[in-house]
């Protein structure tokens, strides 16, 4: 698992899942449609984690379980089950004025062994209960490794329900992150002057009604690649075209995405200068206030660890390893770079179970990361999952303060998993 440049650096092998990953599973995600409600139909330990998670955060009203035993499951009577289930579902929701506008049906992998016509299903359930949307949401990581996998499919879930509307503004949506971009990011100060009305994110509606505005909206920014697959069907279904703007840490590639942006808007892109000196002059001070301290990178924080790899060690900052499970094509170009130029680099893959047996790291070290502090030992952990809507400028130089406070600051990664709700 060392470095190189050779394609065997990224193994196919058994799992293994540390205590330390996870961030948001597809039940999180979904529930993220605002007047929703979710019938979660699987063996009772494929439910475990989402049930957990939902109870820990407080979304736990808003999801129920269909527990399947072996003999439900090889009776056939699997899809009757469902139907006497949201009979029993619904009825309870009436009585306390809970009624959904969206009704999600979860199964597990073993769905897809039995077969089940989803389609036909979900249309003969709307008939059932007029007025409420169903969809069919898969919790399936069989389907890691697929074209679609469960975070790329729950996401097209997401804004499948949103229907087409003839009325176009000049708003555009955020597609791809999970956690709403950080206020204070420039990005919504240059929409703002590219003529960008409104700037929406499916965290910002409170009801589904309000939600159908995001139909309205003239683009969709695409900026994590789990979110593109779902943008290519909101094209093809209600007609918003989408540009890919991933996120991005080198100040280069955010002037550049920036300026595919004003384009697509037909508008001139704005002055970008005074936001990238204060990343530029981030990126000098974090060199020295690191002053050579080791930077461990995880592809779970960062979605394009070689892609900002890149960018710190262009500053001068002493990139030490990367954790990356895969590696995926937007960011295969700075890999290269990275191992081009710095081939000491060490890469490790944190779902590997070599990992297991890796001594800790000897010497003081700043992990971006749950995983990689847990896997290394770090003693300083910044507390990212996700990206947490760091985006643009703003996104680096903030990312950049978490490095340089984590520094001065022995973690509590127990207490840090805690109050992530990772759960294994």
């Amino acid at each position: 698992m060392s470095c190189s440049l050779i394609d065997n650096v990224f193994e196919v092998s058994l799992h293994y899942s540390s205590p330390a990953h996870g961030g948001w599973g597809v039940l999180k995600a979904a529930q993220l449609i605002p007047d929703s409600y979710f019938l979660f139909a699987s063996p009772a330990a494929c439910g475990r984690h989402g049930a957990l998670g939902a109870r820990m955060e407080g979304r736990k009203e808003r999801v129920s379980y269909l527990f399947l035993t072996e003999q439900s499951i090889v009776s056939g009577d699997y899809e009757q089950m469902l139907k006497d289930a949201l009979e029993q579902l619904f009825s309870y929701l009436k009585k306390r004025n809970r009624v959904p506008k969206v009704m999600g049906i979860f199964v597990s992998c073993i769905d897809d062994l039995l077969g089940t016509d989803h389609e036909s299903l979900m249309a003969e359930l709307e008939s059932m209960y007029p007025g409420v949307r169903f969809i069919d949401c898969h919790m399936n990581p069989t389907s890691t490794d697929t074209g679609v996998p469960p975070i790329v499919n729950i996401q097209n879930k997401l804004y499948s329900v949103l229907e087409e509307n003839e009325v176009r503004d000049t708003g555009v949506n955020i597609i791809g992150n999970l956690q709403a971009i950080n206020p204070d990011s420039e990005l919504f100060e240059v929409l703002s002057q590219m003529g960008a009305e409104k700037v929406r994110h499916i965290s910002d509606f409170k009801s589904f009604d309000e939600y159908q505005d995001m139909a309205k909206s003239q683009l969709n920014i695409v900026i994590a690649p789990s979110g593109e697959y779902a943008c290519k069907n909101m094209n093809r279904k209600i007609g918003v075209s989408y540009e890919k703007v991933l996120t991005s840490f080198r100040p280069e590639n955010i002037r550049e995405g920036y300026e595919r942006i004003a384009k697509r808007l037909g508008s001139e892109c704005p002055d970008l200068e005074p936001y990238e000196n204060e990343a530029r002059k981030a990126l000098e001070e974090t060199r020295d206030y690191l002053d050579g301290a080791p930077v461990i990178l995880d592809q779970e924080a960062i979605t394009r660890p070689f892609e900002l790899a890149r960018c710190l060690l262009k500053a001068g900052i002493n990139v030490k390893r990367v954790y990356s499970q895969l590696l995926i094509p937007s960011d295969k170009e700075d890999y290269k770079w990275v191992m081009e130029h710095y081939p000491d680099i060490e890469v490790r893959q944190p779902q590997n179970p070599k990992v297991t047996i890796e001594e800790k790291v000897d010497e003081e070290c700043i992990a971006v990361g749950y995983s990689a502090g847990y896997i290394t030992g770090a003693l300083h952990v910044v507390d990212i999952g996700g990206q947490n809507g760091l985006y643009g400028y703003k996104g680096l130089t903030d990312l950049l303060q978490k490095i340089r406070d984590a520094r001065d600051t022995v973690s509590d990664l127990k207490q840090i998993l805690d109050d992530a709700v990772i759960i294994v």
